[in-house]
């Protein structure tokens, strides 16, 4: 998990917003809310961003393994504070662009005998698999690694472990990149991001008190 806390929202704009909202029955709270729910969606877009930024990978492909939590409390006089909590696990490497082969290729020069259900089998095996996590860096071939499709449709970059399974065939094992909260741990894209996530608030805050105070919510 990766923790980005938002400490003292709002400033000069939250001031601006209690006091032309004082005559208006919980115009303030409504006002906060909807400009939170704007800028935490601010926020989620830009976090990809970031990561984009390092790490060679689509917005699609960090979203499907992305969970954004979100809290905040505001009080009267006080101000606003909370917190947005990153978690999800870590993202196949077949994920991530350069990946290659794009489907399981199996390589018809050559025949290399595997045990299966505790028989040896002479089959053609899968093209070695390529892949890369840095946008800095280059896919680079795994010796022993091969893009394959798992009965359940899964397809992945996977390697031999030099074990076997309980049936008597090859045991392999997924490789696997970063998770989303290991790509956005680092302070330097945590501080843009919150301090990006703060003046959209603020933006979108002086809108909103705009919008109730002339009658249109």
């Amino acid at each position: 998990m990766s923790m980005i806390r938002i400490e003292e929202v709002g400033g000069k704009s939250l001031e601006r917003a209690e006091k032309l909202l004082a005559g208006f029955p919980g115009g303030v709270d409504k006002a906060v809310k909807s400009a939170m729910s704007r800028a935490l969606s601010h926020l989620r877009t830009n976090s990809a961003k970031e990561i984009r930024k390092k790490y060679a990978i689509s917005t699609a492909a960090i979203r499907a393994e992305e969970n954004i939590r979100t809290r905040y409390t505001y009080t009267p006089g006080s101000g606003i504070s909370g917190y947005v909590l990153f978690s999800g696990h870590r993202i196949p490497l077949y994920r991530y662009n350069g990946a290659s082969p794009v489907q399981p290729i199996k390589d018809k020069s050559r025949w290399v005998k595997v045990p299966v259900k505790g028989e040896e089998s002479w089959q053609h095996p899968n093209l070695p698999a390529y892949g890369h996590q840095f946008n800095s860096t280059s896919p680079v071939r795994f010796k022993d690694a091969f893009v394959a499709r798992m009965s359940n449709g899964h397809v992945g970059i996977f390697e031999r472990t030099g074990g076997m399974t309980d049936k008597g065939s090859e045991e392999i094992a997924e490789k696997m990149g970063s998770s989303v909260p290991t790509m956005l741990g680092n302070e330097e894209v945590q501080q843009a991001l919150v301090e990006g996530t703060m003046k959209k608030f603020e933006e979108r805050l002086a809108h909103e008190v705009d919008v109730i105070l002339a009658g249109l919510r």
